[in-house]
């Protein structure tokens, strides 16, 4: 085996366990949203969230496959999309989020966002990952478990509606 093929093999295994184990979740915040369509179906949303990438390396999106609950009882249908997008190292990026909020979900959601200062949700799902470039380390079926909640005024200005 060759200096390079040593060398290449170290790299490679560092890159595998870093992208495996060391790695630290990204966060998310919401940035704002725009109406994208309104049928007899629903409410088509455009959802923008920064994204906080905290690692040394960049990582890209390649699917989502997920479903958002609010209050624990208003699910959402599920959403699968492919945004190809890549977080780079540090910094953060706006990530666009297609959601559909069926009407028969609406009385519901905006009711609890009147009574509650904040939303409560929950995101369930997964995610297929690539990290680091130039090595294209890729992980499949990453699992995505996380809940939140989501300030009512942030939720208004998201929308663009002001009191």
């Amino acid at each position: 085996m060759t200096k390079l093929h040593s060398r290449l093999l170290l790299v490679t295994a560092l890159a595998l366990s870093s992208a495996g184990c060391a790695t630290e979740k990204p966060t998310l915040r919401l940035h704002h949203a725009e109406l994208r369509s309104a049928s007899l179906r629903g409410i088509g949303l455009d959802v923008y969230m920064t994204v906080d990438n905290p690692n040394s390396f960049d990582i890209e999106i390649r699917n989502v496959r997920v479903t958002v609950t609010f209050a624990e009882k208003y699910a959402l249908p599920s959403i699968d999309y492919s945004p190809n997008q890549w977080l780079a190292a540090g910094q953060s990026t706006i990530v666009r989020v297609p959601v559909a909020i069926p009407f028969t979900l609406v009385p519901g959601v905006v009711d609890e966002a009147r009574r509650t200062p904040t939303l409560r949700y929950t995101v369930k799902g997964s995610a297929d990952v690539t990290a680091i470039r130039a090595l294209g380390v890729e992980r499949d079926n990453y699992p995505i478990d996380e809940a939140g909640a989501l300030g009512r005024d942030a939720l208004l200005a998201a929308a663009g509606i002001s009191l």
